[in-house]
């Protein structure tokens, strides 16, 4: 049977040939965009995990050492501070650490060596006492090779090691004995939602665009299939025969696309998260997993390819005829509305209970699929609207195909209309930043106990002189007294932020001094991290789309050659076909492509509107939109020559 599969694709002729690479080329993508999204989801498990020794277990007895943590601040930067005091001889020592630090050593990660490098002591090291630069951190301890850390050695009895932190930020002095099992911030888990959303985002597109390589060229190759059935083949025989040619074809894509992913890793690398870049084991998920999306794309192929063997199998006859098919079912569009209803209402009664998130990203996921259930239906009903109203040839043409072959029709936009749900979903998402810079007048406050707060003013006064004033405050910023405690504030000018910044981090254990604006570092971290993660999936979507515009196109002039041919010798110029095919393409686009994008917009409407809006959502709409449109013409474009090429030939082809 494999012989007698490659001996059809061989006697095909180039049409063939070109199918099958088509074929070829079609799951290639797919399986790199698909081990992206799948890699994607164990990068933030690993970088949790080596940033869990941060939070370690506390001792169940005496602890070796005791840790405390804390975010200090440097300009715009925020720098994860991590105390440790030995108790002992016996401290264990921290992850990409040589040793247990001594007191006064401050180990400083790659990142936060070179931003510090020819910075004065007292605009930094300044606060940490009499302290000197001891050595650098592997990238066992770090979240990224971007990352912010100090890690700072201190005498036990140093009032830094005994002061309760309050900030959600830091982590109280506590005893522990090792650094073997801790908790991983609990950023990482928002992340890690925001990547499932990604990955839904780029796999399910890279799904249907995989699933729709079984279908390239299906005319041809069911009135192939169907002769065979007429002359005495087995249904049996049919499908094996069809599982072995798309197959073989969609394990060599798939294993392209596993090698190309491999091969641009470390480009993906480069692509900022959280504040930093990646290392690149962390984008390995494991060779079980990489074989496993390996083995379910062509799996998914070859599935697809059955699905669409039922009129084969059924009525060869009506096939080898060209009986048209039954129309659509309007079910498809009550299946869509459900799930999209479905989502909408469950956005609004759901909680924060993991459970009931897992169940809305099920049903994003569903309502994204089921626009490739709803499109074909569309298009139909608007094939026939138009074949109603039609004036010119051209318009009949295109009308005629919509409605005739919904299907293949759908195929060539669907990359762009799915790709406009995307970014309608995910384009209005807030984007603005605050900015931390420093500015001309600062103020940097912290709390402090209120029957101390005037003695501690005094103090820091003295130990200020004019650098800053010192006032003891009700509110400053988001700190406010209250209970027991007051709020110190220090006014100083920008020039001077770091030094003042620096004698209060000193001068009062816990808590480190901040601005008002300290607290939106991370906020733009987390907006700037949406920001590329928005770009990277409208990026891959749209890769998607494009590449499946143009392999529909050609796929579509090589099913068609036949009827181009005949139209050709009836005397149809190719202009008028070209106007047919343009219009077949950019009908459906225009009324399917704004319908997407709005239905992604009221989707997460809900959701987003709760954020607020801003200016950058339209840009990118925009650009989405015009790189839509550009990707189809492109695509009928890239498929012209070939359209000349099969209207010329007209001699008898061997299938």
């Amino acid at each position: 049977m494999t012989e007698l599969a490659w001996r059809l694709t061989r006697l095909g002729g180039r049409s063939a040939l070109l199918s099958t690479g088509l074929t070829a080329l079609a799951v290639a993508v797919a399986t790199l965009l698909l081990q992206f999204a799948v890699a994607g989801n164990f990068a933030f498990d690993e970088r949790a995990d080596r940033t869990a020794w941060r939070d370690p277990a506390a001792a169940s007895g005496s602890g070796a050492a005791v840790i405390a943590t804390a975010a200090d601040y440097f300009g715009g930067d925020s720098v994860n501070r991590v105390d440790l005091a030995g108790l002992d001889g016996d401290a264990p020592v921290p992850p990409g650490m040589d040793a247990f630090p001594a007191p006064g050593e401050v180990w400083l990660s790659p990142a936060a060596a070179d931003l510090l490098e020819g910075v004065p002591a007292a605009d930094f090291l300044a606060r940490y006492g009499d302290a000197h630069i001891a050595g650098e951190l592997g990238p066992e301890a770090l979240a990224h090779p971007n990352e912010l850390v100090a890690v700072v050695g201190r005498d036990a009895a140093d009032p830094a090691m005994t002061a309760e932190r309050t900030s959600a930020d830091g982590v109280s002095p506590r005893e522990i004995d090792s650094f073997a099992v801790g908790s991983a911030d609990t950023v990482y888990g928002f992340y890690l939602i925001l990547m499932v959303l990604a990955a839904i985002l780029m796999a399910v597109p890279a799904a249907v665009f995989g699933a729709a390589a079984a279908r390239l060229t299906v005319a041809r190759r069911d009135e192939r299939l169907a002769t065979l059935r007429l002359i005495g083949a087995t249904p049996g025989q049919v499908m094996r025969l069809t599982l072995i040619e798309t197959t073989l074809a969609a394990v060599a894509g798939s294993v392209a696309g596993t090698l190309a992913w491999m091969a641009v890793t470390p480009l993906v690398a480069l692509i900022p998260i959280d504040g930093g870049r990646w290392y690149v084991s962390d984008l390995w998920a494991g060779a079980p997993w990489m074989l496993a999306v390996a083995a379910a794309v062509p799996v998914l192929v070859a599935v697809s390819a059955l699905i669409g063997l039922r009129s084969v199998v059924i009525s060869p006859l009506g096939v080898a005829r060209r009986v048209k098919t039954k129309g659509l079912k309007a079910i498809r569009l009550v299946v869509f509305a459900v799930l999209a209803v479905a989502f909408m209402v469950g956005t609004n009664l759901v909680g924060g209970d993991m459970i009931a998130v897992v169940i809305l990203i099920g049903l994003f996921a569903a309502t994204l699929a089921a626009v490739n259930l709803v499109g074909p239906w569309i298009v139909q009903k608007l094939g026939r609207m138009l074949a109603r109203t039609a004036r010119g040839p051209a318009r009949l043409l295109a009308a005629r195909r919509l409605a005739d072959d919904p299907k293949s029709a759908w195929r060539a936009v669907a990359g762009v209309a799915i790709a406009g749900f995307v970014a309608g979903s995910v384009a209005m998402f807030p984007m603005l930043q605050t900015d931390t810079s420093a500015q001309e007048t600062e103020s940097v406050a912290v709390l402090v106990p209120a029957g101390e707060a005037d003695a501690l003013a005094a103090d820091l006064s003295d130990r200020l002189g004019d650098a800053a004033e010192v006032a003891v405050v009700e509110s400053s910023g988001y700190l406010t007294g209250g209970d027991g405690q007051a709020v110190l504030e220090a006014t100083t000018s920008g020039a001077q932020l770091e030094a003042v910044r620096s004698t209060m981090t000193a001068a009062l254990p816990g808590d480190p001094p901040e601005r008002e604006v300290d607290s939106s570092i991370m906020s733009n971290r987390l907006v700037g991290s949406v920001r590329t993660g928005v770009t990277v999936v409208l990026a891959v979507v749209f890769l998607t789309a494009a590449v499946s515009a143009a392999i529909s196109a050609i796929g579509s002039v090589l099913d068609r050659r036949r009827t181009y041919r005949l139209l050709h010798l009836a005397g149809t110029e190719q202009q008028v076909l070209d106007s047919a095919r343009r219009q077949e393409t950019l009908l459906p686009l225009g009324i399917i492509g704004g319908a997407s994008i709005l239905t992604g917009m009221v989707l997460t409407s809900p959701v987003i509107g709760g954020m607020g809006f801003d200016a950058s959502g339209a840009l990118i709409l925009g650009t989405t939109v015009a790189a839509g449109v550009a990707a189809v013409i492109a695509a009928g474009a890239l498929s012209r020559p070939l359209l000349r090429s099969v209207m010329q030939d007209v001699s008898p082809r061997p299938d």
